[in-house]
C-alpha cells in the first residue's frame, strides 16, 4: 500500500469544505480575489464596448487583470479537485461532478441569451431571436460568452480524474503531461482563439493550471491545524515568497506590454502562475501565519461563486444602463457600481430562488450549498 497517498487520503478526508475551517479560510479568500477580479474585469471590458471608458486606457488594466485571474481559478479548482477525490473517488462521483457544472452552464446560457435578446439595442453585442436559438441548438458543441470557463474546466476534471483513476497518474506525472500538453498549445495552438474546437484549445492552455494545483495539494493542504506550530512555515519566508512572485508577475506584464504579446504567450504563463502563487502565498500569510479573520462577506462571495459567476453579467449590464440613464458617465464610478452590482445582484437571486424553491433547477441545488465551485466531491 502507498502510505504517503493514504495519509493524503486521511489529511483530505479531515476536512468537510472551506467555510468556517481555520486551515483553510486562506483559499476562500484566495477563491474571493479571483472572483471579484472576474467581475471587475467584465466590468471593465463592458464599459470600452460600451463606449464609456476609453480602450487605451483600459489597455494595461486588461493586461493585468486577464493574465492571471481564470488560471488562478483553475488552480484553485486542481487544489479542491485532489481534496475532494481524496474523500470520494473519481469514479463514484463522476456523473454528479459533471451534472454540477452542466446544469448552471445550460440553464443561465439560455437565460444570458433571452436578455440579450429582450435588451435588443441596449445590449453591447445585440443578438437576434434566430442567432440565440441557434446558440441554444449549438451549447452542447459551442459555449455561449463567458461559460467556456465552465465547460473548460469540466474537460480538465474529467481528464484529470481519468487519469488519476484509470490510468494511476500520481501527481507528478499529471503535471509533466499537462505540461506538454500546455507546450503543444504555446507552439501551434495559442493563436487559434476562435472557430470549431476552442475548447480543446482552452484545455491545453487551462490544464497546466489544474494540474499545478493537483500537484500543489498535497504540500499545502497537509498542514492540520493539530501539527505544531513550529512545523508551519515562516512568516518571513512566506512573505519573501510572495514578493518574488509579485515581481516575477510585474517583469512578465512588463515584457507583454512592451513587445505587445498576447496574455496567450509562453510570458502569458509565466505571468499567470507567478500572480497566482503571489495570490495565493499572500492569502496564506495574513490568515494562518497573522491570523486575520477573514469577514463573512469574503466567505459568502467564496461560498457561492458559480451562482456569482452565472449570474453577474446581467446585473453589471443593468446597473451601467441604470447609472448612464441617470447622468452618470464617470467610468471609475461606473467601475465601481457595476462591480458591486455583480457581485450582490445573483447573491439577492440567489437568496429569492432558495425562498422560491428554484435554487436547485438553476443549478445551485442545495447538495452543493456551501461549496458548489470545485471543492465538494
Amino acid at each position: 500500500m502507498n502510505t504517503r497517498s493514504a495519509d493524503a487520503r486521511v489529511l483530505a478526508g479531515r476536512r468537510d469544505g472551506l467555510v468556517g475551517t481555520p486551515r483553510q479560510t486562506w483559499i476562500d479568500l484566495a477563491r474571493a480575489v479571483a472572483l471579484v477580479l472576474v467581475v471587475v474585469g467584465h466590468t471593465e471590458r463592458g464599459l470600452v464596448a460600451a463606449g464609456i471608458m476609453p480602450g487605451a486606457t483600459a489597455d494595461d488594466f486588461d493586461r493585468v487583470i486577464y493574465s492571471f485571474h481564470i488560471p488562478l481559478f483553475f488552480l484553485i479548482s486542481g487544489l479542491l479537485f485532489a481534496q475532494s477525490i481524496g474523500r470520494r473517488p473519481f469514479m463514484l462521483s463522476w456523473k454528479a461532478r459533471t451534472l454540477r457544472l452542466v446544469q448552471p452552464c445550460l440553464v443561465w446560457s439560455i437565460v444570458l441569451l433571452g436578455l440579450i435578446v429582450l435588451a435588443a439595442n441596449l445590449a453591447n453585442t445585440p443578438v437576434s431571436p434566430g442567432d440565440a436559438l441557434a446558440g441554444i441548438l449549438l451549447l452542447p458543441l459551442q459555449p455561449v460568452s463567458i461559460f467556456w470557463f465552465l465547460y473548460t474546466l469540466l474537460l480538465c476534471m474529467l481528464a484529470s480524474g481519468l487519469a488519476v483513476e484509470y490510468w494511476r497518474f500520481t501527481p507528478d506525472k499529471m503535471l509533466f503531461w499537462s505540461f506538454v500538453i500546455h507546450l503543444i498549445y504555446l507552439l501551434w495552438l495559442s493563436d487559434h482563439q476562435t472557430g470549431a474546437g476552442l475548447q480543446f484549445v482552452r484545455f491545453g492552455e487551462h490544464q497546466l493550471y489544474f494540474a499545478t494545483g493537483f500537484f500543489l495539494a498535497p504540500s499545502v493542504l497537509s498542514n492540520d491545524a493539530s501539527l505544531p506550530v513550529r512545523w508551519r512555515p515562516p512568516t518571513k519566508f512566506v512573505g519573501a515568497f510572495a514578493i518574488l512572485m509579485t515581481v516575477c508577475f510585474l517583469a512578465a506584464v512588463i515584457v507583454l506590454t512592451e513587445l505587445d504579446l498576447s496574455y496567450h504567450s509562453a510570458v502569458g504563463t509565466l505571468a499567470a502562475l507567478s500572480a497566482s502563487a503571489a495570490v495565493l502565498s499572500a492569502c496564506y500569510l495574513v490568515t494562518e501565519i497573522q491570523n486575520w479573520t477573514v469577514p463573512t462577506a469574503v466567505l459568502t462571495i467564496s461560498s457561492e461563486t458559480l451562482a456569482i459567476f452565472c449570474m453577474h453579467v446581467p446585473f453589471i449590464g443593468a446597473a451601467r444602463l441604470a447609472m448612464v440613464h441617470l447622468g452618470v458617465t464617470d467610468a471609475t464610478v461606473l467601475l465601481a457600481a457595476g462591480t458591486v452590482a455583480g457581485l450582490s445582484g445573483p447573491l439577492l437571486a440567489l437568496r429569492l430562488m432558495d425562498s422560491l424553491g428554484l435554487a436547485g433547477f438553476a443549478g445551485f441545488g442545495d447538495d452543493s450549498r456551501g461549496q458548489r465551485y470545485g471543492g465538494r466531491s
